[in-house]
């Protein structure tokens, strides 16, 4: 049996800076009641912030980070996310750095991701499974369950019209999760996606502090050129070394901002400029990510040719790049919504983040040899909308979810 899941979700941008908690604070609230005033419609379902929203990221060792960090369901951020919830009757989504105990020597710490019902209650906690050199660089572990499913009580349309309550299978991501493990496991390999394509997730969330290409990492070959470029970028606006902080942007229903781009010309665009635009390289490179829930014409070719028995064979996976042995397409007829809640501005005159947080559905629905390129060409893909890469802001969508259950 379908049912139609509605859900009206948003997106808080924020630019966090380390040692200024209340600050972040003070005007992530300021935001959420500029959006109440201007909002005509019912509150949100669901509020997804960045990583570490609250607290900044760019952290450089233990000692730098533990007088931020939170014990699940203790602190700042779980105390604001609550009083978010309860403000909004929604779920909330929020990053933070986790620790298991007070003992400051013994403590373990990971990069955690918690959500909170309408209710205030904690609902679930989520760490990080794949780290990038950051989360090393102030000994964060890895999640020792790996990938995640858990299922949120929603309220469904049944073919009839009736409401009811049904669970909707969700997981969470942070950041780095959508790559391939430490940039080292092969490309194709898309654990995260493979992982909630294999366990029918439907709702992804996924808070994160992703760069732009303008940062300066390990690889940087000339750091203080890159960052005379940032620079030139920030004096042209008139911008502090930690970018825009208080000059909101609004995104509430309208139409999508991002134009259709083929791979190569998307991938190419990589200038910091355009601070009020999204970062249509980042949003391709995401959806590259994601390319088992999109739809490609060359499964088809696999499956009739049964090139891929042999993978299967040797593999425990249940899919490969969103091919089984059973279907050319596991995700074929299916649906499943994607939330990227980013940050932005600059840390430490080098850490520049991507910002565009931009809500997805991928829609199952093949469109014969239009299907050749994961990019935001492909119409398997709805984008419905991104906030810029520069700015503050809110994003907010009404989605309509297809999900299947058996029948009573």
């Amino acid at each position: 049996m379908k049912f139609k899941v509605p859900l009206r979700i948003g997106i808080v941008q924020l630019n966090p800076q380390i040692g200024q908690t209340k600050d972040t604070t003070t005007r992530a609230w300021k935001l959420l009641d500029e959006f109440q005033a201007k909002n005509k419609g019912r509150s949100p379902d669901i509020l997804v912030f960045p990583e570490f929203a609250l607290t900044g990221y760019s952290f450089h060792d233990r000692n730098h980070i533990l007088p931020y960090t939170s014990k699940v369901g203790e602190g700042p951020t779980y105390q604001f996310a609550q009083q978010v919830s309860r403000k909004f009757n929604c779920y909330t989504v929020i990053g933070y750095p986790e620790k298991t105990s007070d003992d400051s020597k013994t403590a373990t710490l990971y990069n955690s991701a918690v959500m909170v019902n309408s209710s205030g209650d904690l609902v679930f906690n989520y760490r990080k499974s794949f780290l990038y050199y950051t989360d090393d660089d102030w000994g964060c572990q890895e999640n020792p369950m790996g990938f995640q499913q858990f299922e949120i009580p929603v309220n469904a349309q049944d073919p009839d019209g009736t409401t009811r309550q049904i669970a909707l299978k969700t997981g969470i991501g942070i950041c780095m999760d959508l790559s391939n493990y430490k940039f080292e496991a092969p490309f194709t390999d898309y654990e995260f996606a493979t992982y909630h394509l294999d366990h029918g997730t439907e709702l992804l969330l996924c808070p994160m502090a992703w760069l732009h290409s303008a940062a300066i990492t390990k690889d940087t070959a000339d750091p203080q050129e890159q960052w005379s470029v940032v620079q030139s970028v920030l004096d042209k606006y008139q911008l502090p070394e930690i970018g825009s902080q208080g000059n909101f942007e609004f995104n509430l229903d309208k139409p999508t901002n991002v134009e259709p781009m083929p791979f190569e010309e998307a991938l190419s665009v990589k200038s910091y400029d355009n601070l009020d635009k999204p970062d249509i390289c980042n949003i391709t490179y995401w959806i590259l990510r994601f390319t088992p829930f999109v739809a490609l014409k060359k499964r088809y070719e696999w499956f009739h040719s049964k090139v891929l028995v042999p993978y299967f064979a040797h593999s425990s996976n249940k899919t490969y790049i969103g091919s089984s042995l059973a279907k050319p397409w596991v995700h074929e007829g299916k649906e499943t919504v994607l939330v990227l809640a980013n940050r932005c501005g600059i840390e430490d005159k080098k850490t520049v983040y991507a910002g565009s947080s931009g809500i997805y559905k991928f829609n199952g629905r093949t469109h014969g040899n239009q299907d050749e390129s994961v990019d935001t060409t492909n119409q398997s893909v709805d984008f419905l909308g991104n906030l810029s890469k520069g700015l503050e802001g809110m994003i907010v969508r009404d989605v309509t979810l297809e999900v299947e259950r058996e029948s009573e």
